[in-house]
C-alpha cells in the first residue's frame, strides 16, 4: 500500500559528511535519512491524499525519482511540473464545511460553464462570491438551476448580451422554467440583503439580434448605427421603456431600423434573434406606432 507523496531528493545534502547521493526515503517513518552516517535530514514527509494503488501494467517506470507525485515507492507517474504538483495538492485537503464542498462544485460548474458560452474569468469568481452569500442568506434552489441562475446574474450585471435564458439552457442543458423559478427565488434572496437586481442596458443586444437575422456585412454596420439611435428616443420615455425586457427594447430598435435601411424582416424573425416572443415585441410597436414619433436623417 503506497501514499501520494511530494518531495524532492536532490535538494537534499547530508550536513555532517556532506553525502548527496546516498539519501534514502524511510516510508513507514515519514523520514528523510543519509544513508552513509545516518542522519536524518527531515521528518513529516507530508501525505497529500487517500490511498491509492496504480495497476500492475503501469508500474514499469524505472527512472529517477525526482520531483515526482504519485506511487513513489516504484518511481512512476513522474510530474516535472511542481506548480500542477501544489494545485494537486491543494484540491486534494478534505474540506473542513459543507459550504467550501458546495463552493468547490459550484466553481466547478462556472469553470465548464466559462468554456461552454465564453465568459470572462472575473464572471467565474463574481458568481462563486454571490452564490456563497445568497446561499448563507438562504438560497436553496436546486443545485444546477441554482448556479445557472447565479451564473445569469453576474452576466447581465457585466453587461454580457451572450449570456441568455436561451443559452443557458441550450449550451448547459437546463430546463428553461426551472431556470427560471430559481432565478426568481436568487431575486428575492438578493434583494433581502441590499443587492440591487442588474439593469442591462438595451443597447448592447443590438448586435446580436442584428447578427442572428443574417443580414449582410454592408447593411449590417447601417442598420446597428440606426437602430442605436432610435433606441435612444425609444428608452427616453419612461411610460414605454417600463416594465418591458432590454432585448424586447432593442428588437423593436432593429426593426424600425430594418425598414428604414430596406432589409425586410419579419415579427417573428425578430423575435427568434431576440430570444423573445412575438407577442411583447407586437405589443411594443404598436404603441410606438401610436404614441412615439421618430424623425430621423439617414
Amino acid at each position: 500500500m503506497t501514499r501520494r507523496l511530494i518531495f524532492e531528493v536532490e535538494e537534499y545534502r547530508c550536513p555532517v559528511c556532506g553525502s548527496d547521493k546516498n539519501i534514502v526515503i524511510d516510508y513507514e517513518g515519514g523520514q528523510i535519512i543519509c544513508k552513509n552516517c545516518g542522519t536524518v535530514l527531515k521528518e513529516g514527509v507530508a501525505d497529500l491524499g487517500p490511498e491509492w494503488r496504480k495497476p500492475e501494467a503501469s508500474r514499469a517506470y524505472a527512472g529517477p525519482i525526482g520531483s515526482s507525485i504519485g506511487d513513489i515507492e516504484r518511481g512512476n507517474v513522474k510530474i516535472t511540473d511542481k506548480l500542477r504538483a501544489i494545485m494537486l495538492g491543494k484540491f486534494s485537503k478534505p474540506m473542513s464545511t459543507p459550504l467550501e464542498r458546495l463552493e468547490l462544485d459550484a466553481r466547478e460548474f462556472f469553470e465548464s460553464a466559462r468554456v461552454r458560452i465564453g465568459l470572462p474569468k472575473v464572471v467565474v469568481d463574481e458568481a462563486v462570491a454571490l452564490y456563497r452569500e445568497v446561499y448563507k442568506a438562504g438560497f436553496r434552489a436546486p443545485r444546477i438551476e441554482g448556479y445557472a441562475a447565479v451564473l445569469y446574474f453576474v452576466a447581465k450585471r457585466h453587461g454580457l448580451a451572450s449570456v441568455t435564458l436561451k443559452a443557458l439552457t441550450e449550451k448547459l442543458g437546463i430546463d428553461r422554467s426551472a431556470l427560471i423559478s430559481a432565478y426568481m427565488e436568487l431575486m428575492k434572496v438578493a434583494l433581502s440583503l441590499g443587492i440591487r437586481p442588474p439593469k442591462a442596458d438595451p443597447k448592447i443586444y443590438i448586435p446580436r439580434i442584428v447578427a442572428s437575422l443574417g443580414i449582410g456585412d454592408e447593411k449590417s454596420a447601417e442598420v446597428q448605427r440606426v437602430a442605436v439611435d432610435i433606441l435612444r428616443y425609444i428608452i427616453s420615455s419612461p411610460r414605454i421603456r417600463n416594465g418591458r425586457k432590454p432585448q424586447v427594447l432593442a428588437a423593436a430598435a432593429v426593426y424600425y431600423a430594418c425598414f428604414i435601411a430596406g432589409v425586410e424582416v419579419t415579427q417573428k424573425e425578430l423575435a427568434r434573434a431576440a430570444d423573445s416572443t412575438e407577442g411583447p415585441i407586437r405589443e411594443l410597436l404598436r404603441e410606438l406606432a401610436d404614441k412615439l414619433y421618430i424623425e430621423l436623417t439617414v
